[in-house]
Parts: structure tokens; C-alpha cells; sequence
């Protein structure tokens, strides 16, 4: 049973968008999911020691500790082994396939874009180190982990300027990873799979080395994965402009069988290399996107 209450709609991707700034929308889903109730998946405290933190507001006051706060006149929590910091990697596709939509709707790299700052904010409230690696049409933005609120703000100034572009950039970015990793922790990665099928397969083969969690989101546009036409008797040819008569019924049929055959195969290549792999689409709420991956992430351990 879901311990926890999801008002889809201050959470849907088209409304949220309409706010504009990057920063604005990850604090609005972040808030929002604290207060929908969610418990976090690090509950109990191990009996050994860490280290502490600064308290800030919302912390466990029985975690207090008033002889260091004697001494130093400074409010600190203690922190035990359950509790200390992950390190996550983003990992993000710009490319070209990424900036598609249909009309005036979302584009998967928006949508991309605000659910890793969404996923970003959360990691860096827990003290979590988390760092970004994308490459664009101008540069590869690579930000190495770490916990600050300045890195969030970092997070959002390269997600909010990327450029699509850079064809074949995922094995690039698998490639530069090694050099940003410090310790083993969860590497979260969002895609269209849309490049060359033969190098993502190399580059997921190299990830599956490094002993890591790996969560992929699979996004595709929803008008991808469910066509919008509807009553049409003829679609224009895209290179020769011809007009072909076609069958929309047997069409959306046909494509949805190939929607469905494209995520099974990689879904089967992530299992062979234990990648926790979600299919997601630009139609689908943050909130659920996000308690999806928690709810499924363990099954890597």
C-alpha cells in the first residue's frame, strides 16, 4: 500500500511548465512531495557513529547534540551510517531526437531537464553529493559531485541552457564518467535511446562494470507513444511531400506493437546488465516518475 497522496495535477508537466524557470519547478515538485507524505527509503539509523551536520530546520531534535552545542554554540545533528551521503551521477541525453514535440507541448528534453532538477533537489536536501554529466550542441557540462546548495544552482544554470545536438554523445558521457567517480553510489540516467543501437549497448555494457545502481528512464514523447491523429485519411510523405493514403486505425495499432517491441528489447538488454530501466513519457506527472524509481530501485541490491 502507497503511504503517500499524489495530486497529479501539481505535478503534470505541461502546467508546470508554465512557470518557466527551472529552479521554480523543481522546488515546486520537490515541496510538493514532502508534503504528499513520502517516507524516505533510508528509515532506522545504523548503531555506529558518523559525523554531524549543521541542524537545519525540519531535522530530529532528539538528534541534537547540546554538549557540542555547549561548546561551539551552534546547533549540530548527529549523523549515523544510515544516513550518510550517496553520490549520484546525472547523466542526460541532449541530442537532436530530444528536442521533438508535437505542436506546442513539452519537449523530452524539458521534461528530462526538470525531472532530473526535481531529482537533483531531493538528493541535495539529504546531504547526498550529486553531480551531472551532459553533452550538448556547445560543450560537454560536467560537474563532478557534491552536496552544496550551490551545486544545486549549478544543476539548474546547465540544465536550463542546454542546446540539443551532438549526435552519438551517450558513449562520450559514459566514457568522461569514470573520471567524475569517487565512490560507488546510483547512477540515473535519461534517454530516448535514439542513438547508434550498437555503441549504447557498448557503453550500458561498460556501465554494468563499475558495480554501481544504474536507473534508466526511457522517455519518449506521449504523441510518440500514443499517435495523435485522429480522422485523417492521408499523411504527407516527409521527403517527397506526396500525400499517402493511409489506414489510422491499422496505423495507431501497428505503431503502438512497435512502441511496445522497442521498450521490451531494451528493457531485456537492462536486465543483462542489471540497469533498473523505467519507461516513461512526457505526459506522465513528476511525482509518479519519481516514486516509481524509489519504489523499484532496491531490486539492484
Amino acid at each position: 500500500m502507497n503511504d503517500y497522496y499524489i495530486d497529479e495535477k501539481k505535478f503534470d508537466p505541461e502546467l508546470l511548465r508554465q512557470l518557466g524557470r527551472i529552479d521554480i519547478i523543481s522546488k515546486v515538485i520537490v515541496d510538493g512531495l514532502k508534503q504528499g507524505g513520502r517516507k524516505s527509503r533510508r528509515k532506522g539509523f545504523s548503531s555506529e557513529f558518523s559525523d554531524y551536520k549543521p541542524y537545519v530546520e525540519g531535522d530530529d531534535l532528539r538528534l541534537l547534540d547540546w554538549r557540542l552545542y555547549a561548546r561551539t554554540e551552534k546547533l549540530y545533528v548527529k549523523r549515523f551510517e544510515a544516513e550518510t551521503s550517496l553520490e549520484i551521477l546525472l547523466l542526460m541525453d541532449a541530442t537532436a531526437s530530444m528536442a521533438w514535440r508535437w505542436e506546442d507541448s513539452i519537449s523530452k528534453l524539458e521534461y528530462s531537464a526538470n525531472l532530473m532538477a526535481a531529482i537533483a533537489g531531493i538528493h541535495i536536501q539529504q546531504q547526498d553529493q550529486v553531480g551531472l554529466l551532459v553533452y550538448d550542441a556547445d560543450d560537454m557540462h560536467h560537474l563532478p559531485p557534491r552536496a552544496r546548495n550551490t551545486q544545486l544552482d549549478l544543476i539548474f544554470s546547465v540544465l536550463a541552457g542546454l542546446k540539443p545536438g551532438a549526435a552519438d554523445s551517450f558513449e562520450i558521457l559514459v566514457n568522461s564518467l569514470n573520471e567524475m567517480k569517487h565512490h560507488r553510489g546510483r547512477i540515473i540516467i535519461c534517454t530516448a535511446l535514439e542513438e547508434d543501437e550498437e555503441k549504447i549497448e557498448a557503453a550500458f555494457a561498460e556501465l554494468a562494470g563499475l558495480a554501481d545502481e544504474i536507473i534508466l528512464f526511457h522517455v519518449l514523447d506521449k504523441h510518440e507513444v500514443e499517435l495523435p491523429f485522429e480522422n485523417i485519411t492521408h499523411l504527407e510523405d516527409s521527403e517527397t511531400g506526396e500525400l499517402l493514403p493511409v489506414n489510422i486505425v491499422e496505423l495507431k495499432k501497428e505503431h503502438k506493437v512497435n512502441i511496445e517491441n522497442f521498450r521490451q528489447y531494451w528493457e531485456e538488454r537492462c536486465k543483462d546488465w542489471n540497469i533498473l530501466y523505467i519507461p516513461i513519457d512526457t505526459g506522465m506527472n513528476y511525482a509518479s516518475v519519481i516514486f516509481q524509481m524509489n519504489e523499484h530501485s532496491l531490486q539492484l541490491k
